[in-house]
This record gives structure tokens, C-alpha cells and sequence, in this order.
């Protein structure tokens, strides 16, 4: 069978717009279809005949540009780490406290309780006598009275708003020195502040007009 008789086959080759504009340029100024032109420059290639550019040595591969490292002041870094472990001691020594009291107060509570996708340093369940219903207070703990109260609030009014709390008590060690105009935004969103005199106090009094 001659040669320009053998059935072609087709296979798909990606091209640039650019390039592929350029070799049909080429392949008219030949006289040649495009298909013919690139089977033409193939068989050149591997008849011995490549070009230029296939008969040089590729070029090195340039190594990867390293990332570059990031300083650390490592002094810096074990202060901040010493300061964080001392905060979060003392948040755990509060929360323990508080706990000791509710033990004391004979309330039932579940520590580090789920709520929806937020965590409550404490659930307490309350039996309303009259109505027999079981009120859910979130008790969240804040020992610094100078820490992010932003926070503490906005995570306060999202446990409010859940159905399955019914209030929501935030409890700091002392109210000496807790900034005035904080105090009065807790009060606006419907959230009590106590103290560990009180915490229990407040916890039965919001139980029982929740269940009245």
C-alpha cells in the first residue's frame, strides 16, 4: 500500500492562540495544510533533522528560590508563653472556685457544656417548683476584668438567643474597678452580672422568674 494511502490518525494536541496562529501563517505561506505542516516538522525531527532549538543542551533547571525564614525572638516568644500560662491558670482557678460555690449551693450544673457549636464554662439546670419546668443557665467566668470583654459579650448574647438556654449570667471576681459604661452593656442585653458572694443567689433569682 503506497505511503500517502496509510489512514491517519487523529490525535489532540494543545496549542497556544498565538503559536497556533503563527504556524497556520506558516503552513499557507507552504502551501501546506496545518495537520500536514506539523507532521512534516515531526518527521524532520525524528529523521535527525531537528531544530535549533531541540539540537541544544536544555538549560539547567534553575533550584527552587528558598522561602524565606521568618525571625523569631525567642524571648518573646517564652514571655508571651509564660503570660498566656499564668492567664489560663488563673482562669482555671477561678472557674473552680465558682465551681466549689455551686457544689456548695447544692446546684445542678454540667462544666464545659456544649451549647449548639459554643462551649459554656457551665450549664446549670434548674427544677422550677411551681411549674415543674427545667430552666438552662449558661454561667460564663471571666477572672481578668481587663481582658477582651468584647468577646465575652458577643458570645454572651449568641448563648442568649439560643432556644435551648434561657439566661445567661456572667460571673467576675469583683465588680471594684469593672469599668461603669461595660456593666450597663451587659445590663441593656438582658445579662446579669455576679460575683462569687452572689453567683448562687443570682442564679436562683433568674430561675425562678424564667420558670414563673
Amino acid at each position: 500500500m503506497p505511503e500517502d494511502d496509510k489512514k491517519h490518525k487523529t490525535v489532540g494536541v494543545s496549542f497556544h492562540p498565538e503559536l497556533r496562529e503563527r504556524a497556520s501563517e506558516r503552513s499557507r505561506e507552504l502551501g501546506l495544510s496545518f495537520s500536514r505542516y506539523v507532521t512534516l516538522c515531526v518527521e524532520a525531527e525524528l529523521n535527525g533533522h531537528p531544530s535549533q532549538l531541540l539540537s541544544q543542551p536544555a538549560p539547567p533547571a534553575s533550584a527552587p528560590t528558598p522561602a524565606p525564614q521568618q525571625d523569631f525572638n525567642l524571648q518573646h516568644a517564652i514571655d508571651q508563653g509564660s503570660d498566656y500560662s499564668a492567664a489560663k491558670a488563673a482562669s482555671i482557678d477561678f472557674e473552680d472556685d465558682i465551681e466549689e460555690i455551686l457544689r456548695a449551693d447544692d446546684i445542678c450544673y454540667t462544666r464545659y457544656s456544649a451549647v449548639g457549636n459554643l462551649r459554656t464554662d457551665f450549664l446549670v439546670q434548674h427544677v422550677c417548683e411551681k411549674t415543674d419546668r427545667t430552666i438552662r443557665i449558661a454561667l460564663e467566668c471571666k477572672h481578668n476584668l481587663r481582658g477582651r470583654y468584647t468577646v465575652t459579650l458577643g458570645q454572651a448574647i449568641i448563648l442568649n438567643s439560643m432556644p435551648q438556654i434561657d439566661a445567661v449570667v456572667l460571673c467576675v471576681p469583683y465588680l471594684k474597678n469593672f469599668d461603669k459604661h461595660v456593666r450597663e452593656t451587659f445590663a441593656q442585653q438582658d445579662i446579669p452580672i455576679a460575683i462569687p458572694d452572689n453567683v448562687g443567689a443570682v442564679i436562683r433569682e433568674i430561675a425562678e422568674k424564667a420558670g414563673a
